[in-house]
């Protein structure tokens, strides 16, 4: 019984304060003017990024060839490329 009253209870305050911004009265909603403005070349910040972003997948290969190599010499994965020529 008293779960059955706390479940109604609880939709009853859902209701009332069903969002919090309800109780906002000085909100302005912003304009275009309020946006930062964009300053600089976007040019250079555009290659900017796109170093670092190569420099980051330079270093995922290396690492990822490094732990490949590593793996395969180890003994720990064996690729399946065939039987192994000579003696």
């Amino acid at each position: 019984m008293f779960g059955r009253a706390a479940f109604c209870t609880r939709n009853a305050v859902r209701a009332r304060c069903a969002r919090g911004m309800a109780t906002i009265t000085n909100f302005k909603p912003p304009t275009m003017a309020e946006l930062p403005v964009p300053q600089g070349s976007w040019k250079d910040a555009y290659a900017q990024k796109q170093r670092k972003y190569n420099l980051q997948l330079l270093a995922g290969i290396l690492v990822a060839g490094g732990t490949l190599a590593f793996a395969k010499e180890s003994g720990l994965i064996v690729f399946g490329f065939g039987p192994k020529l000579g003696k």
